[in-house]
């Protein structure tokens, strides 16, 4: 099968094309040199609606990875256009050219906990598909309306399904990923949770084969572990007091649970960092 992959020259889009490439005809959509002889390259932006039509044509899925990827890539107005108008025009595209299966690399921004500067904090844990999404910043918020646009415009048509990974870490950063196991206090808006790009990209893959009803999915795909040597609990109670944990949890489980996604699209990470990293 023909799979488009927008942003393939990201951390995340190389690890997605690394994936597919065995077994798909792999074209990765972006302005950026991929530097990877893997899948083949097309110069595109995705708010070009003609050059996506092109790059579409022939297309049995697309996976949709471009992005500006945080909220000091730009302005609020340039997060925008990119994520939000981004997003709309390539499903918009993907629908006329017949496309039938569509994955979204969103993010766990749509909780608004990263990037919220402690303005918005958990009801409960873990983080499940029913918790509330309150983003506050525009990166958060551009990765929801563009959920939002992908669902409202979802029909018998397509499959739709939005992966929502927390930090995804891959090779290129390990060495910032290490230091970040052992600093629990930087990254407490994150509730310490990880995924291996690996492993999103195996998520990725599963919901392009996967047999799914038409319309709109969206999951959480973190790894089974939290990102540091500190039990789950014992996190919780420093950095979340008061916060009530809705069911019993493993020793150093996420606080973002993957367990929607393991019964929609058969999800098992087997990455932790505690292998790919080592001990802290």
């Amino acid at each position: 099968m023909r799979v488009v992959v927008t942003g393939g020259s990201g951390l995340v889009g190389r690890a997605v094309i690394r994936r597919l490439s065995s077994n798909h005809d792999v074209v990765n959509v972006d302005l950026e040199d991929p530097g990877q002889p893997a899948g083949r390259h097309v110069r595109a932006d995705v708010l070009d609606e003609r050059a996506m039509l092109a790059a579409l044509d022939g297309a049995g899925a697309v996976v949709h990875a471009a992005a500006l990827p945080g909220p000091s890539f730009g302005t609020e107005d340039e997060i925008e256009r990119v994520n939000v108008e981004g997003t709309r025009i390539v499903a918009r595209v993907a629908l006329d050219r017949g496309v039938g299966r569509f994955v979204f690399v969103s993010s766990e921004a749509v909780l608004g906990f990263v990037f919220g500067c402690g303005r918005v904090g958990p009801r409960y844990l873990p983080i499940d598909e029913s918790h509330p999404t309150r983003p506050t910043d525009p990166y958060g918020r551009s990765k929801l309306r563009a959920e939002e646009i992908l669902a409202r415009d979802a029909d018998d048509r397509m499959v739709v399904v939005s992966l929502r990974p927390p930090w995804v870490w891959v090779p290129e950063e390990y060495d910032r990923a290490r230091r970040l196991t052992r600093s629990p206090e930087e990254w407490r808006d994150g509730l310490w949770a990880y995924v291996h790009g690996d492993d999103l990209a195996g998520a990725v893959e599963s919901a392009l084969a996967r047999d799914l009803t038409p319309g709109h999915h969206a999951v959480y795909v973190a790894a089974p572990d939290n990102g540091t040597a500190v039990p789950t609990r014992a996190l919780a109670r420093e950095y979340y007091p008061g916060v009530p944990i809705h069911r019993e949890i493993a020793e150093f489980e996420s606080l973002i649970s993957s367990r929607a996604a393991r019964d929609l699209l058969g999800y098992e990470p087997r990455l932790s960092w505690r292998e790919f990293l080592g001990e802290a």
